[in-house]
């Protein structure tokens, strides 16, 4: 490949994307299909800013198809679809796992020889929570709504959100799901992970009360039954697919990090929740959330932001386990 300027360092995976190029990734991803060549070729050129606006020639010698690209600057760059091909994979080795890739095992026949390789793991959307921090944009328009970006892996994510979405999500990955049912749970993900733009008018500083619209993006418990319904009707919509994808892989890398920050309540890929059966289930987990916060009513439970919920069942964890510890010494020395 000829250029007269240098490229720019593409990202390194899924998460190192705004929410302009997530979007826009995913839906080459998406047009193209099975063809992941030509998707990944199609993704890289749009990162990096390259248009095919000088069109193609021929090669003089070879015959091979050569395009000129353009870039934002005016530089100007020479390559095959070979050559764009191979630079591609070399540069979004991620493209093609955005939940993820765990690598594969070495596989054996019967004599112990290797009759395939094994595969190192590629980084996809999987990624730290500062990652996951780092969308720029604040909201995301569909229609004539507004939502909050879904930065699931801050601290915004309330107890009662966490626990909608968890219950969604597996269900999600169901083998021989109609598709009619995988809709229905797409909008029942969507209506619980993206919050809608509200507007508070009471003002009651200085003394009076006054109209002052504010707007804002705070989860309600009873929001997703009435937009369950209006993201079914949108879900036909390629942007909205392209959304429901980026939300996914934004809510997997906080359970990833939550999963790391709190091992005694996770499992490790994030996506059990062992603290269940642990605490007597829901009742009995809110119960003792309400005891260990000094909550009176439940509801305070379900509004409390996720992390200090499960600072709490953390440290809860930790003294079963001292208790366990002891009583075990104890048992020993019987």
């Amino acid at each position: 490949m000829t250029t007269e300027t240098v490229l720019k360092a593409p990202p390194r995976s899924w998460s190192g994307l705004t929410w302009r190029q997530l979007t826009g990734c995913w839906q080459e991803k998406m047009r193209y299909g099975g063809n992941a060549d030509v998707a990944r070729t199609a993704a890289l050129l749009s990162l990096l800013g390259l248009s095919a606006e000088k069109g193609s020639t021929a090669h003089p010698v070879t015959g091979e198809t050569v395009y000129t690209l353009k870039d934002a600057q005016g530089g100007l760059w020479q390559a095959t679809p070979r050559e764009l091909s191979q630079m591609a994979a070399q540069a979004l080795p991620w493209f093609d796992w955005p939940y993820g890739d765990p690598g594969e095992k070495a596989e054996y026949d019967a004599n112990g020889k290797v009759v395939k390789e094994a595969r190192d793991a590629v980084s996809g959307y999987v990624s730290p929570m500062r990652d996951a921090m780092m969308l720029p944009e604040e909201t995301v328009k569909i229609g004539r709504n507004r939502f909050a970006l879904p930065q699931v892996a801050c601290s915004n994510l309330t107890w009662q959100q966490y626990r909608s979405l968890q219950g969604t999500v597996p269900q999600l990955f169901q083998e021989g799901l109609p598709e009619e049912a995988a809709t229905d749970l797409r909008a029942q993900f969507l209506a619980h992970c993206l919050v809608p733009r509200s507007v508070a008018i009471l003002d009651t500083s200085g003394g009076s009360i006054r109209i002052r619209p504010h707007w804002e993006y705070r989860y309600d418990m009873g929001q997703a039954d009435g937009m369950v319904g209006w993201w079914r009707k949108r879900l036909s919509s390629a942007t909205v697919q392209a959304l429901f994808h980026v939300c996914l892989q934004v809510y997997q890398t906080a359970m990833t990090y939550y999963s790391a920050a709190y091992p005694l309540l996770f499992d490790g890929g994030g996506h059990q929740d062992p603290m269940r059966d642990a605490l007597q289930g829901e009742v009995g987990t809110v119960n003792a959330i309400m005891k260990y916060a000094g909550y009176s009513e439940q509801l305070q439970v379900y509004r409390s932001d996720l992390p200090f919920v499960l600072d709490i069942l953390n440290m809860m964890s930790k003294e079963a386990k001292q208790v366990e510890a002891m009583n075990a010494k104890i048992h020993k020395k019987r």
